[in-house]
């Protein structure tokens, strides 16, 4: 009896440590990126509902299921004053889910370009927020650092070093706020992919926006995969862009990251430059003020 509850307990013990493991792995995500025009997010949407929704899926195979969700999510991205994480296409964001007005999930998220030219496969980790109040030290002032666990941060140190990037030089670069419309599609009741449709909008005005369609097959099965799991997986992938891309030729497959997207949307706007740099705007004025007065009185 006595060796078989110590079996049982070693068990446990080693089922608790995979698991631990698992949380703490880097995960692959592989996701389609598709430019939506303004004028047919509503159609498209409506098509995806009556096409993949519970209802439908099953039509397409007996072992899918669907749910439907809407969500708002709130995304800080950080980077440096030389803009280094842009340049590389890579992405270091504080993210808050909301469903229905209640905050459901916080966290950091890196994102790292992988060896896939394509763009569609990037490395992500994940970070759990730093909560606790009462904090002391430079870290707790620092607008980046305050978000890491101190047992979070050399982990933190090492995937940055990977963007040739320090964390002392992260500053708040670009907040958006995203509706996210979504599917979310199971086989088996085992997770499989999503289709998101987002409008992602600038969160300072003049609030620039746009849509995007994102077909991105399930982290965690697609990253614990073996190589032939993976391979159906994108080929399902495949074709079900393929059929929404025949539905709507005007979608265009664009991995631009979100965060590249949107600066892109804010240099380009001069309202939003305005309002970005108001302060050295006001300063100028000021000055340019003080010149004019000294040199009529001079």
């Amino acid at each position: 009896m006595f060796y078989n509850k110590a079996g049982l307990f070693c068990c446990f013990f080693c089922l608790f440590l995979s698991f631990a493991h698992a949380q703490d792995e880097d995960r692959i995500e592989s996701e389609f990126k598709l430019s939506v025009l303004t004028e047919e997010a509503d159609d498209l949407w409506n098509y995806l509902q009556q096409t993949y929704g519970p209802k439908n899926i099953r039509k397409l195979d007996p072992f899918l299921s669907a749910k439907v969700s809407e969500e708002i999510f709130y995304d800080t991205y950080f980077d440096t004053y030389s803009d280094r994480i842009a340049t590389q296409k890579a992405g270091v964001r504080h993210r808050q889910r909301y469903i229905k007005d209640s905050l459901v999930k916080e966290l950091v998220q890196v994102k790292l370009p992988t060896n896939d030219e394509s763009g569609v496969a990037r490395k992500e980790i994940k970070f759990n927020l730093y909560k606790k109040n009462n904090r002391e030290g430079r870290m707790a002032m620092h607008p980046f650092w305050k978000l890491i666990r101190p047992k979070d941060r050399d982990k933190m140190k090492l995937q940055l070093n990977q963007l040739e990037v320090k964390g002392d030089e992260l500053n708040p670069e670009v907040k958006v706020e995203q509706l996210r419309k979504r599917i979310y599609v199971s086989e088996d009741d085992w997770p499989y992919l999503t289709m998101t449709l987002d409008r992602v909008r600038s969160f300072y005005f003049p609030y620039p926006e746009f849509y995007e369609l994102e077909l991105e097959l399930n982290e965690i099965r697609y990253t614990e995969g073996d190589e032939e799991e993976r391979e159906e997986m994108e080929a399902f992938n495949a074709e079900l862009k393929s059929k929404i891309m025949n539905r709507f030729p005007s979608l265009r497959q664009d991995q631009t990251p979100k965060y590249n997207k949107m600066k892109n949307l804010i240099s380009g706007n001069v309202l939003a430059l305005f309002y970005d740099n108001y302060l050295y705007v006001i300063l100028l004025g000021l000055v340019t003020f003080a010149g004019t007065l000294w040199w009529k009185n001079g």
